[in-house]
Formats: C-alpha cells, structure tokens, sequence
C-alpha cells in the first residue's frame, strides 16, 4: 500500500493579512494538489493530517475540496486546531466530498493497511486532547485480530519534539494513558500527525511517528533542538510518500514539489 502524507495546508481567505503565512498559499497548495495527481498512478490514497484551512471559513473548505477532489485517489483527513473543530464537523454535513474524506473516528481499510484518525482538536486552542473515546477507540483498534499494519492518523503529535515552542504546543490531554496503549501493544501502529510545521521522525514506545511538515508556513529556529525562538523559514517543502507492506515493513520517502510550480514563495 502506498500512499502520500501532508498537512498544514492553511488554506485561507486573505493569506496575505496572515504574517505566518506565504502570500501565495492557494498557488503553492494548488501546487502540490497537481503534483500529487501527477503520481496519483502509485498511490492508494492521500492523508492530509490536519489544518486544511487557517481561517475555519467555508469558503476555504470548499477551496480545499476544489483541489484535492480531482487527485485521483482517495483523500483521507482529519481536523486540526486551525479548522476549528467545530467548522470543519459542520461543513463535514454539507460536504459529500469532506464527509467521505474525513476518518476522525473510524477505522477504514486501504490496500492491506487499517486507517484511523482521532480527533485531538480542542476548540480555539492551539494544544490538543485524546477523549477517552478516541483513547477507547485505539485501545479497540490495537487489540482486534491483526488484519493489516494499523496506521493512526492524528494532528497533534504525540512526542516532545525538544524545541521549546514545538514541546508548548505540542501538550495533549489524554497522552498518559496514549503513551501507556503504545506501550502495551503486541503490534505497533504507526502514527502520521502535522501541527509543528516542520518535519519530524520520532519513535516513541517503540511506535513511528512522523510529523508532515508545511508548505505554507515553515518555521525554524537557529538550532533543532533547545530553547530558541522560532521564526518563519524560506526552506525547501517536500511531503512524504510511503509504501507500507502486509508483513508491516515500512519504507518513507520525500518528493519535493517541484520549483518554481506555485509561483513566489515569499513569507506573508
């Protein structure tokens, strides 16, 4: 099974008003939508893993479906904290598209591979939560017979990052009692999440976990680790690709979007 990973789109109404956020976000967003068609031939779906929009607005939403309904392949995607929640589960029930897309709470099978996405969005907060329905939810999803590698898909992500501004937005309600069911599972899953807007690999509980990036609005800091600010970065975006076989072996790989398809790139 095969499949591409982003997240942090900001889609937005007046990007330009937002200082975090590249001026030309619909250009550089609509560019990665025809890259992704491009290699939709190898592809079982597409996860977009969280913060489809900046704004919550519903015309954003619909600039998102415009994009990614044409891709060719599934498209599977879960809140984040910039999509509201609340928004995004209203416009989920005027959205055939978002609606059959969204896997907040479910489990669906792609190519050998079980999908589930949680929730972890508290409403106009920047750090998350795993309800102890999610919590009951994963537990179930851990436990049941082995029918294919489980891969969770959740926007905030559940390790410390070691960036001081990364670690302090990164907070989850919940994340004992998470970190205790990765602990304890016979079969690690392998988690997919975004929010930190830089890439990040993490193995926690002896659980994958990888972090998307942005392609609108990348921050670093001087060093990758410590107590620095943060400011926005000019760097290169490239999402990632994953091929995840039966036997649960995991190969990730990165396709830059290629230069110069979205126009400038200059920082809002």
């Amino acid at each position: 099974m095969r499949f591409a990973q982003v997240s942090d789109l900001h889609l937005c109404r007046h990007p330009d008003r937002i200082e975090a956020l590249r001026d030309d976000t619909p250009a550089i967003v609509a560019a990665l939508a025809r890259d992704l068609r491009r290699i939709a031939g190898i592809l079982d779906c597409v996860i977009v893993a969280g913060d489809l929009t900046d704004d919550a607005h519903d015309e954003s939403f619909a600039q998102f479906e415009e994009m990614f309904a044409g891709i060719g392949v599934p498209v599977f995607t879960i809140p984040g904290n910039h999509d509201g929640p609340a928004a995004y589960h209203d416009r989920k029930t005027r959205s055939a598209f978002l609606r059959g897309a969204d896997i907040a709470g479910r489990i669906v099978q792609v190519g050998g591979v079980r999908l589930l996405g949680i929730d972890t969005c508290l409403e106009g907060m920047t750090t998350g939560a795993v309800s102890e329905q999610a919590l009951d939810t994963v537990a179930g999803a851990l436990d049941a017979p082995q029918d294919g590698p489980l891969v969770i898909v959740m926007h905030h992500p559940p390790f410390v990052p070691g960036q001081r501004v990364y670690d302090e937005i990164s907070v989850i309600e919940g994340a004992a009692r998470f970190a205790a069911l990765l602990e304890g599972a016979a079969h690690k899953p392998t988690i997919l999440c975004g929010h930190i807007h830089r890439p990040y690999t993490a193995l926690v509980h002896g659980t994958l976990c990888l972090a998307a990036g942005t392609p609108v609005a990348p921050f670093a800091a001087p060093l990758p680790f410590g107590d620095g600010d943060i400011a926005p970065s000019d760097e290169a975006y490239a999402y990632l690709v994953h091929q995840v076989g039966a036997d649960g072996a995991h190969v990730l790989t990165t396709r830059s979007v290629p230069p110069g398809a979205s126009g400038a790139r200059d920082a809002g």
